[in-house]
């Protein structure tokens, strides 16, 4: 038995798993990666339920990735134009996403996209640089293989 707050009328929220290919009908959007590093640009049709890098890598393009769950920062862009859903962006704070910045591995497109990889370790020390490369606090802690 359903209590008040079922709503049957509207069907289940159908819920995203970007790794995998969703929805052969899909709206695709046009997304456009430069990569200056290799000084190439891949222009790519990307379903509006799949990641982009996954479907990059999919369709056989190399982009930079390491942990592929939006945790680091190795396929980080900042966007020219158009716009992206990246609830999943661990790896970016939020003034980073706010300034244009998203991680390919876990970015859904919302709208045809223009972006630019970014150079390695670039996105993460913008963002923690300043707290660990100046020095920070030194741990207090114990090595338990000391006597």
């Amino acid at each position: 038995r359903c209590v008040q707050m079922c709503d049957t009328t509207q069907p289940p929220k159908k819920r995203l798993i970007g790794s995998l290919p969703g929805d052969p009908n899909a709206k695709k959007y046009k997304v456009t990666v430069r990569d200056p590093a290799k000084g190439v640009t891949h222009t790519v049709d990307v379903p509006e339920d799949r990641y982009i890098w996954h479907e990059m890598e999919a369709q056989g393009y190399d982009v930079p990735a390491s942990c592929r769950h939006g945790c680091c920062t190795t396929c980080a862009v900042r966007i020219a134009e158009g716009t992206v859903q990246q609830d999943e962006a661990l790896g970016l704070l939020k003034e980073m996403r706010e300034a244009g910045y998203a991680l390919l591995c876990v970015s859904y497109p919302r709208s045809e996209i223009d972006c630019t990889l970014q150079e390695p370790d670039e996105v993460y020390d913008k963002q923690f640089g300043a707290s660990f490369e100046e020095g920070g606090k030194e741990w207090g802690g114990v090595f338990l293989d000391e006597d």
